[in-house]
């Protein structure tokens, strides 16, 4: 029976940390011939208790253009690596958590467009380490 190639998962959310994060995770897969899927989650934000007024569509467009400027150039860096993306609506650590069930390996910038960008490890990656179903790796 033949083996599946690695699937690994890569978190991108425009910043730089994920985009140093979507390249480590591109050429750990080309040595390993296998699969690396660039995923941005989106949602509806929240201040103070009431929805944003900006239309989903507007929101997602957002997203995808977000993910495209990290995928793009290491796309062009790595053309021989197989690299999937993908938009999700809902909550980044509840998203994240589902995918790893099915991925050989997570990998995260340790910051991101948090708001606590000082933090060594920011919030969400904190948290995908402690809740992940596959090995976690953190890019700095």
């Amino acid at each position: 029976m033949a083996q599946r190639p690695p699937i690994v998962i890569v978190g991108v959310d425009g910043s730089d940390k994920s985009g140093h994060a979507l390249r480590w995770a591109a050429e750990y897969t080309y040595r390993l011939s296998g699969v690396v899927h660039a995923i941005t989650v989106w949602h509806q934000p929240v201040q103070f208790g009431y929805r944003v007024a900006v239309p989903d569509v507007e929101l997602e467009k957002r997203a995808r253009v977000s993910l495209d400027k990290v995928v793009d150039p290491v796309r062009a860096e790595f053309p021989q690596v197989d690299l999937k993306t993908r938009l999700l609506r809902g909550h980044v650590v509840d998203e994240f958590v589902g995918l790893t069930r099915q991925a050989d390996l997570l990998v995260l910038g340790n910051q991101g467009h948090g708001a606590l960008g000082g933090m060594m490890l920011g919030s969400v990656a904190l948290k995908l380490v402690h809740s992940a179903h596959c090995p976690v790796t953190v890019v700095r």
